[in-house]
């Protein structure tokens, strides 16, 4: 193997005789020409590298939840909206998880006015404590995201009518989660609001969003949990016909309650 000429110990010594060299050539001549000479050597010994930045890791970014997160053919779904806030705001992120279709369709089939990422763990008809929770948390162990957006408990809700057994199986779940990723910050939405005067709407979705808005105390000291308001200050008016989701205006104000959840928990910063 040919060995490299180590400069470190050789550099003093060319520079001494460089400098000899040029204090002889110059005897009886102009002795600005040899301050111009030693300032030039001067310079070019001292030139230094540019600093190399280090690339910013993105944010990874878990959708989880039913219908509504997951979305349907032809609707938006606040996926959509968050992509286009994040990107606007400057944030390095990246929407993770093993899915990415709408129900009933393909990932060319949603309503988004722009292309997103559609990447989410979401689930249409999902419960708490269900095969596809299950499925959720093995994600969230395999992929190791920094932050989860969690709205779950609507199918149990109107289709159990059981508003505290729901909770209390939302609550296992998220401690479950922290258990597939003890670092990781769970942001836990309330149901949206109800335009038909159910008793399941009417009733149950208040005692369940009243049980989970006190989840911040499943917090540790790695893993920050967070009730998000979904409900209070959104009128019912709009929801599509289904009774089950938003139209792109509904879209928006969570996409843009997710935005202030993200910074509120430290996981986002942004210039406003």
């Amino acid at each position: 193997m040919i060995r490299p000429i180590r400069l470190r110990w050789f550099l003093p010594f060319a520079v001494s005789a460089l400098l000899m060299a040029s204090c002889s050539d110059t005897e009886g001549g102009s002795s600005s020409t040899t301050s111009t000479q030693s300032t030039g050597m001067t310079q070019a010994a001292t030139t230094t590298l540019p600093e190399v930045t280090a690339p910013v890791s993105p944010i990874m970014i878990m959708h989880v939840g039913e219908g509504l997160t997951q979305g349907e053919v032809g609707t938006s779904t606040y996926r959509c909206f968050l992509d286009m806030m994040l990107n606007d705001a400057g944030v390095a992120f990246d929407f993770v998880g093993t899915r990415q279709k709408p129900m009933n369709g393909d990932v060319d089939d949603y309503g988004c006015p722009a292309d997103f990422d559609p990447d989410h763990e979401a689930w249409f008809g999902a419960i708490a404590g269900g095969m596809e929770t299950q499925k959720m948390t093995e994600s969230v162990g395999a992929l190791q995201p920094d932050v989860a957006l969690i709205q779950l408990g609507g199918t149990d809700v109107w289709r159990q009518k059981d508003p505290v057994g729901a909770a209390e199986r939302l609550e296992l779940f998220i401690v479950g989660l922290q258990a597939a990723n003890p670092d990781i910050t769970l942001l836990v939405a309330s149901l949206i609001p109800c335009r038909t005067p159910l008793s399941w709407c009417t009733d149950d979705y208040p005692v369940f969003n009243g049980a989970i808005a006190s989840f911040a105390s499943l917090s540790t000291d790695d893993s920050t949990v967070m009730f998000v308001d979904m409900h209070t200050g959104i009128s019912p008016d709009l929801l599509r016909s289904n009774n089950l989701s938003f139209t792109d205006a509904g879209d928006e104000i969570m996409a843009a309650r997710w935005m202030d959840a993200l910074e509120e928990a430290g996981v986002i910063t942004t210039s406003s």
